[in-house]
């Protein structure tokens, strides 16, 4: 009698545990490659670029988990799809027009003394989010503030005089 259990359930319409178990440790391990392979700048930073690529990995293997598309089909979308990144991302750090593209640029917020309103309205920034990181950088107000700036990245940057 031989012992024939689908481990995977390549072939089944609902999964059981251990399939779903299985399956698990199967995208941990290939979640680890894809990282290396994309690089930790993907989950490092969190440019509007990286943050698609986080969520979209992240539903794409969690389909594979689940089992709502095929296993290995949906492993290769999200090996290629870590890929893409890739070489998007090495496109962009030789291209400035594509960078611009895919992580947007910085957006000043404050320069010479005077708060840029209508750019702090246009990107939803509170005069407390602004205070807050001029108090992170042990200032007190504004005259020790050059310029402040909205990143890529979202995170808001203070440029002290010197």
């Amino acid at each position: 009698m031989a012992l024939n259990i689908d481990l995977l359930g390549l072939d089944a319409k609902d999964l059981e545990w251990y399939q779903m178990f299985a399956r698990t440790l199967i995208v941990f391990f290939a979640a680890l490659v894809f990282i290396r392979i994309s690089g930790m700048r993907t989950f490092g930073t969190s440019s509007a670029f990286d943050v698609v690529v986080s969520i979209t990995l992240g539903a794409i293997l969690g389909k594979c988990i689940m089992g709502h598309y095929p296993f290995f089909p949906g492993l290769a979308t999200a090996g290629f799809f870590v890929c893409l990144h890739w070489l998007v991302a090495r496109i962009s750090a030789q291209s400035p027009f594509i960078r611009k593209l895919t992580e947007g640029d910085p957006i000043l917020l404050f320069s010479g003394g005077e708060q840029k309103l209508k750019a702090q309205k246009k990107y939803n920034i509170t005069p407390v989010e602004i205070l807050a990181a001029i108090h992170e950088q042990n200032i007190d107000n504004f005259d020790q503030v050059k310029s402040i700036w909205l990143e890529p990245d979202g995170m808001i940057s203070v440029v002290k005089k010197s």
